[in-house]
């Protein structure tokens, strides 16, 4: 029993060094704004990025060949969870106006190739979940599932979207919407998405101060420790910060990568920048974010498995 249970322990050491991440390069992308940049998003395939201002008023898109910086839109809101399909050629973002004091958001579709722009939800109080799948928008609005091809092929399978309602996430399979508190209802989550994959959630839990990852129907939860706002990287890896603040504005902040299954927790960056908001490429090797003042560094990563 005692040799089974040495052996055990020899093997999860060795499955927890075999993971590793190294960092290659850290450097500032030059962007010329007196006002900074924030909230960047990294197209699937590492070649583009888009920015925000501080207040996500509007959205610009830089192409790192090029270095080009090129307007996308002037809208409000329009920074907020903007999202790139895989294929690179479709920007979904959002637009906000307010009507009798009430905001409404709606959801717009660019084809960046032909520049041709789709309004997919119009506006709307209930826009409750996005997700783009290859070229195909997928949104639940008032409980709804809307999809609508944009480019590439048709998906041969509906992916899980989630949705946010009155404070609690569901998840849309198919025809099926199910409420998902894998912990309990009487917590309140976020940052909620699905893994690349399809087969995992990521969320934190507020009242934990902790991140986790779990199965799609929420069994099996592993604590990734605290980390707050995570994105995945790929399917094994997740990235986040730790930040810390005086009650009004953040003080330190730190990137930080942890693998899935909870074991590997690296620091990517270090005390001299307030370093929020990362974001990865599909394949996990680019990371981008910004600093507290709206410098956007681009850091390129190797993964060891």
């Amino acid at each position: 029993m005692k040799k089974i249970l040495f052996l055990s322990l020899v093997l999860a050491s060795q499955i927890a060094f075999a993971q590793s991440i190294k960092v290659l390069s850290n450097e500032e992308i030059p962007l010329s704004s007196s006002e900074g940049y924030f909230n960047p998003v990294l197209s699937p395939d590492g070649n583009f990025m888009l920015v925000t201002s501080s207040d996500t008023q509007g959205l610009l898109k830089y192409d790192f060949a090029t270095k080009k910086l090129t307007p996308i839109t002037s809208n409000a809101g329009a920074g907020f969870d903007a999202q790139i399909s895989s294929d690179g050629n479709v920007v979904v973002y959002r637009t906000q106006e307010y009507k009798n004091q009430l905001r409404y958001t709606s959801l717009i579709g660019l084809n960046l190739k032909t520049g041709k722009k789709t309004v997919l939800i119009k506006p709307t109080r209930d826009l409750e979940g996005v997700t783009i799948k290859d070229g195909t928008v997928l949104a639940v609005n008032n409980g709804k599932l809307t999809t609508k091809k944009l480019s590439g092929k048709k998906l041969s399978a509906t992916p899980p979207v989630i949705s946010v309602k009155q404070g609690q996430y569901y998840l849309t399979q198919g025809k099926s919407t199910r409420l998902i508190a894998p912990l309990g209802e009487d917590l309140r989550y976020l940052w909620i998405s699905v893994s690349p994959d399809g087969t995992k959630l990521l969320y934190g839990v507020i009242e934990h101060g902790k991140a986790y990852v779990s199965n799609l129907d929420g069994s099996n939860p592993v604590s990734l420790g605290t980390l707050n706002a995570p994105k995945w990287m790929g399917n094994d890896w997740v990235v986040g910060m730790l930040d810390s603040d005086d009650g009004h504005v953040i003080t330190a902040s730190k990137i930080i990568a942890v693998t899935a299954a909870g074991t590997v927790r690296e620091d990517l960056t270090d005390k001299s920048i307030i370093a929020t908001s990362p974001v990865s490429s599909a394949d996990g090797s680019k990371i981008l974010y910004n600093t507290d003042d709206g410098k956007v560094y681009l850091m390129h990563v190797k993964i060891s498995k």
